[in-house]
């Protein structure tokens, strides 16, 4: 079972101008830690792996202190900061698109019951 959401995000520019940029937002229950953003610009995807209650934290306060961080700003929007060794990508990030998944994936696996089987992802890795 997963949550799956396309939505729109604002890549921010150095200059501070903006431009769009297609998202995919995925959560899967079989890797209930997890949410999954796909950027799609350019014809190129991008794939980044966050956890859940970063995202959750980030919601309401600054979270992330690695290659992830998200913050609110005015209100109604945050900033995600995506990392690399190369590149700090900024984006803004509708709060409200952000809620709507986070509450999709709590109705699905709920915060605090979530599980992780290390055998059965170990063998299915090492086959």
């Amino acid at each position: 079972m997963r949550v799956a959401t396309r939505t729109v995000f604002d890549f921010v520019r150095p200059g501070g101008t903006t431009a769009p940029v297609e998202t995919e937002l995925l959560y899967q229950a079989d890797d209930p830690f997890a949410v999954t953003m796909k950027f799609r610009a350019g014809g190129s995807v991008a794939t980044w792996i966050m956890g859940r209650d970063l995202v959750s934290e980030g919601m309401s306060m600054t979270a992330g202190a690695g290659d992830v961080r998200l913050r609110p700003v005015r209100g109604r929007m945050l900033v995600l900061e995506l990392i690399s060794d190369r590149h700090v990508t900024v984006l803004r990030v509708p709060a409200e698109t952000l809620r709507k998944f986070l509450d999709a994936t709590y109705r699905l696996v709920p915060p605090g019951t979530e599980r992780f089987d290390a055998d059965a992802f170990l063998s299915a890795v090492l086959r």
